[in-house]
């Protein structure tokens, strides 16, 4: 009989030690053991229902086997689902028996049947249950046990749970409180410890620390059971991942995007989309993890508090045209018909080139020609190499430059000049229109990733796209009006020819000096006939296409009876234009992407404190005196002159031989 106590004290002990470790403490067994036992009913089997809860806030009540009222659960405690438990039995039935008759006299430890990793020893493995998983209540049930000793072990932990419920040993049947019966329907509270983690993404541009808003991402986590990654849209609960309110994954005005309540395993982030021409880089995975104590691990760094920054990358274009004679580079200039213009077109190139499809540079002029053989491109004042890049005509007058990514890798985050010349045509515009040239910049907006190396990856099945940046320059030209009159002033005088010349540099083409030069103009200087111009019927002569500066009209033939100018007239064109553009440069979505145009014109006006108009037209009036009139061939007035002619010669003989006689003598 006392051997039979001593067994009933081991039982009780053990069980409450168990359940006190591992669980909401519940007893084993009657609490005073030396009471008079009940008979076990050999022929029942028992039942296991595990009630599985987050920790919430203090200890709760107390369990003692039955189930328990939810009002004694601890404070924020929810049901945790897909916790996995196995039973295993360490003593069968005739164990349970034999320990009435037995009499030990130290209580067992659960490390008798469990390794010190927390897994059940190899001895016992083949006495285990099938797992029993908690559904969204919280609990898992095991039907039909023999009867026995089972120790109970977490085999499956949430990831929401930070430290994992130890095994524990536990008696089928068990007793009641009072001991005045047993337990075959078993019902128990471990407990486990949750947490749950917090990561940070900051965005910026690559220039000027730039806080881009509504970039959105998504967030994915790497499956335990296969290794792919599932896409995760809301917080994690004690119902699992993806469960609980929705997550925040795009950038606010700070650029930022805060993650909570992660719980433990491998995460990536990785971009979906991003606004305002930046590129979006949706091959890259930024990966991190939560540690089981709720810390983040990315890259080397492990803390509780983890930024990931995001830096985008973004080219540029920026399209110049120089002031003539060498002047600066600006927006716009002024040329003539014939001029050849330089232009220069700066690109920024994003530190991520190698990793695009598109990265070309396209030349549209209106009423000008590129010159091909004239480009130029160099990176730090030196050329880029051959094979970085093609050129090619772009219809009848302007190019395309076609860069090969793959070929830039010396050049990423730099930036390369393109320089070239332009001929200003004959169809070119004198009027506040001008004649435009745009350059534009087409880009891969996406960077997809390899299908094959991550068919997981979000961005799988997205377009490359095509983002672009225009920026256009202006070239004016004016023209000079004549109007040719009488000396009346108001009689037009049709067919008066004009040279309009222009004083040029030495080497210019068609330059011409000393004795080539006409009378009035400066034979020491070189000169360069632009046009001949004839007034119509109304006495107007127009030319067009020339820029500012001064120029002479040298009139070469007049109506009859007028005289021909004295000496060339000298014409002054200086036309103040004011190109005015939007302040700014709005992105906007595209056929394929997004699209901005730089310093886009809106509007143009010319001034001049003459007489030119607000067209950019000098008007110069001409006025034509009349000189004497010769009489016509065979009239009275031819027989005057010619006997006229005569007697003033036979004058003169006459006073030649006189003189000649004066001297003889």
């Amino acid at each position: 009989m006392e051997r039979m106590k001593r067994m009933k004290k081991l039982l009780t002990g053990l069980l409450t030690l168990g359940m006190t470790l591992s669980m909401m403490t519940m007893t084993a067994f009657a609490a005073d053991p030396s009471a008079k036992m009940p008979t076990i009913d050999t022929d029942k089997t028992g039942t296991v229902t595990i009630h599985k809860y987050t920790s919430g806030n203090g200890m709760g009540s107390v369990g003692n086997g039955t189930e328990a009222d939810p009002g004694d659960f601890p404070t924020g405690a929810e049901p945790l689902k897909g916790a996995g438990f196995t039973l295993y039995q360490v003593e069968d039935k005739g164990g349970m028996e034999a320990y009435y008759k037995a009499d030990p006299k130290d209580l067992p430890d659960v490390s008798e049947y469990v390794e010190p990793d927390g897994t059940i020893k190899k001895a016992y493995i083949g006495n285990a249950t099938s797992e029993g998983l908690t559904d969204k209540s919280g609990t898992a049930t095991f039907s039909n046990l023999e009867l026995g000793f089972y120790v109970v072990i977490e085999t499956t932990v949430p990831d929401a749970v930070t430290i994992p419920m130890k095994p524990f040993l536990l008696s089928v049947p068990m007793t009641t409180t009072d001991g005045s019966d047993w337990l075959y329907d078993i019902h128990v509270y471990p407990k486990n410890e949750t947490g749950y983690g917090k990561i940070s993404l900051e965005k910026t541009g690559v220039k000027d620390d730039e806080k881009i808003s509504g970039a959105t991402f998504a967030l994915q986590k790497k499956s335990d059971a296969d290794g792919k990654w599932i896409n995760i849209t809301k917080q994690s609960t004690a119902q699992g991942d993806d469960t609980g309110a929705a997550l925040s994954l795009t950038t606010n005005n700070e650029g930022k995007i805060t993650i909570e309540g992660l719980s433990k395993g491998e995460y990536r982030l990785i971009e979906t989309f991003v606004g305002d021409g930046y590129i979006m880089d949706g091959a890259t995975a930024y990966v991190f993890k939560v540690n089981a104590d709720s810390s983040i691990t990315y890259g080397t760094e492990t803390n509780a508090n983890i930024t990931i920054n995001v830096t985008n990358e973004r080219p540029d274009l920026t399209k110049k045209v120089q002031k003539k004679n060498g002047g600066t580079w600006g927006m716009d200039a002024d040329y003539s018909i014939g001029d050849e213009i330089p232009y220069k077109i700066t690109v920024d190139v994003p530190k991520n080139i190698t990793k695009l499809k598109t990265f070309t540079v396209t030349d549209t002029p209106t009423n000008l020609k590129d010159n091909l053989s004239s480009i130029k491109i160099t990176c730090d004042g030196t050329p880029v190499v051959v094979e970085a890049y093609s050129t090619e005509a772009l219809g009848a007058d302007g190019f395309t430059i076609k860069f090969t990514p793959a070929q830039m890798e010396a050049y990423k985050g730099k930036q390369l000049v393109i320089t070239y010349n332009a001929t200003l045509k004959d169809t070119a515009f004198n009027t506040t229109a001008g004649n435009r040239n745009t350059a534009k910049l087409e880009y891969s907006k996406n960077i997809t990733p390899n299908t094959t190396d991550d068919p997981d990856n979000p961005n799988k099945d997205k377009e490359e796209g095509k983002n672009t940046i225009e920026n256009s320059t202006v070239v004016y030209t004016f023209a000079v009006k004549i109007e040719k009159t009488g000396e009346d002033g108001t009689t037009p005088l049709k067919d008066v020819k004009f040279d309009l010349y222009q004083e040029v540099d030495a080497e210019t083409t068609g330059a011409i000096t000393g004795a080539s030069v006409p009378a009035g103009l400066d034979n020491a200087k070189f000169w360069k006939k632009i046009d001949t111009l004839t007034t119509d019927a109304s006495g107007i002569a127009t030319h067009n296409g020339l820029s500012n500066g001064t120029y002479y009209l040298v009139e070469t033939k007049t109506n009859d009876g007028y005289n021909l100018l004295k000496k060339p007239i000298e014409v002054i064109l200086n036309v103040q234009y004011t190109t005015i553009t939007k302040t700014e440069s709005a992105w906007v979505e595209d056929t394929n992407g997004q699209k901005q145009v730089k310093s886009e014109i809106t509007e143009t006006t010319f001034t001049s404190a003459d007489s030119t108009t607000q067209q950019g037209i000098k008007v110069q009036k001409v006025i034509n005196k009349k000189g004497f009139t010769l009489p016509t061939t065979g009239g009275i007035g031819t027989f005057v002159f010619t006997f006229a002619g005569i007697a003033m010669m036979a004058a003169a003989v006459i006073l030649l031989i006189t003189g000649k006689k004066k001297k003889a003598e």
